[in-house]
C-alpha cells in the first residue's frame, strides 16, 4: 500500500504533466520497452561515500539519571535527542563510581583492566593502565582537549595524550564556558567535557530531590551553550557529539550495584550520518562509547578492549 506522501508525489507528477495517474502508468510502460530496445542498460549508480566525521565531543554529565530527561525541564537534550539516535537502554560498569566509570567510557576497558577502581584523586597512583581515546588519538595525528569539573579525572589524561587539559572551575557554567570558546578557537578533534551539577546535588540533597532537579535544569543549559558553539563553529557537519553519564543515583548515593537507577545512564549521539529522531534497541554499556568514538573517527580499536562501536 502506497503512503499517503508517496501518493500525493505521484498525484503531482500527473498534474504536472497533464495525464492522469493510469495515462501516465501506460506512457512510462511504453517509453521504458523502446529504451530498452535502443539504449544500453543505465550503470548502477555507486553508493555516496560516507559523510566525513573529522571531530567528536564527549559530553558527561556527572550523575544524570535519564527518566529526568524532559522537554520542559532538559529541552536541549530532547532536541538533540529529535536530531541523532537515543539508546533506549545504556548502563555503566558495575563499579558505579566515578573515576572508574569514566576510565571505562573513556577507555572501553572494565574496571579490572583499566586500574583505576578508586574514586579520588591520588596522584602517587599515576595513570590509567590501557590506551585511551585520546592516547590513539594523538598516535594517529589528532588534537585531544579535556575540560574537567572533577580534578580526579586527571588520572585518566595519560601523559603526552592531551593537547590541552583544563580544569576551569567546579561547576558546568564555568567549565562549558571554556570549553565552547576552545572549541570554536582550537578546533580539536577529539574533546571530552565533564559536567559536575548533577552529582553534586544528589549527594548533598537527594536524587530527584527538588535541588538535584535544579543542578539537571544546570546541566541542560550547560549543553545548550556548547551545542550552540558546535552549530556557530562552521564545522558542524562534521562533528560529532555524544552526550552520556558515568552513574545514575538514589537517596544520596550512587554506587550500589544492585540499584539499576545507580547503573543507567543516558546515551544521545548526534552527528554526520547519524540517522534523526532514532532509538537504538540494543543495550548500550559505557565501555561502548570508547569504541563508538574511534569507529566515527576511523581509528584502531585496541586488542581486547571490552567495547564495541554501537554506531557506523
Amino acid at each position: 500500500m502506497l503512503s499517503r506522501s508517496r501518493l500525493g508525489l505521484l498525484l503531482a507528477g500527473a498534474l504536472a504533466c497533464g495525464c492522469t495517474p493510469r495515462r501516465d502508468a501506460a506512457l512510462a510502460a511504453s517509453a521504458s520497452a523502446r529504451a530498452s530496445t535502443t539504449a544500453p542498460a543505465a550503470a548502477t549508480t555507486p553508493a555516496p561515500p560516507a559523510p566525513p566525521r573529522e571531530y567528536v565531543i564527549v559530553v558527561s554529565e556527572d550523575g544524570l539519571r535519564p527518566d529526568v530527561i524532559d522537554p520542559v525541564r532538559t529541552p536541549n537534550h530532547v532536541a538533540l535527542m529529535r536530531q541523532g539516535v537515543t539508546a533506549r537502554l545504556a548502563r555503566t560498569i558495575h563499579e558505579s563510581d566515578t573515576l572508574p566509570s569514566h576510565a571505562a567510557m573513556l577507555s572501553g576497558f572494565e574496571a579490572k583492566d583499566h586500574g583505576l577502581w578508586w574514586n579520588s584523586l591520588k596522584t602517587g597512583r599515576g595513570f590509567i593502565h590501557v590506551p585511551t581515546i585520546f592516547s590513539i588519538a594523538k598516535e594517529h595525528g589528532l588534537s585531544t582537549a579535556m575540560f574537567i569539573g572533577k580534578p580526579k579525572l586527571r588520572h585518566i589524561a595519560l601523559p603526552g595524550s592531551v593537547d590541552h587539559l583544563e580544569r576551569p572551575g567546579y561547576f558546568c557554567a564555568t567549565v562549558v564556558r571554556r570549553a565552547a570558546e576552545y572549541f570554536v578557537s582550537d578546533k580539536p578533534n577529539l574533546m571530552f567535557v565533564h559536567f559536575s551539577d548533577p552529582d553534586e546535588f544528589g549527594h548533598s540533597d537527594g536524587w530527584m530531590s527538588p535541588a538535584y532537579l535544579t543542578g539537571v535544569e544546570h546541566s541542560d543549559r550547560c549543553l545548550g551553550t556548547l551545542l550552540h558553539a558546535v552549530d556557530e563553529s562552521g564545522i558542524a557537519d562534521r562533528t560529532v557529539v555524544i552526550v552520556t553519564a558515568d552513574h545514575g543515583g538514589h537517596g544520596h548515593a550512587h554506587s550500589d550495584s544492585r540499584e539499576e537507577v545507580d547503573r543507567e545512564i543516558p546515551w544521545i549521539v548526534r552527528g554526520p550520518g547519524v540517522g534523526k529522531g532514532q532509538i537504538l534497541d540494543q543495550t548500550v554499556v559505557t565501555v561502548d562509547t570508547a569504541a563508538t568514538v574511534l569507529g566515527m573517527l576511523k581509528l584502531p580499536l585496541p586488542a581486547h578492549m571490552a567495547g564495541h562501536p554501537r554506531l557506523n
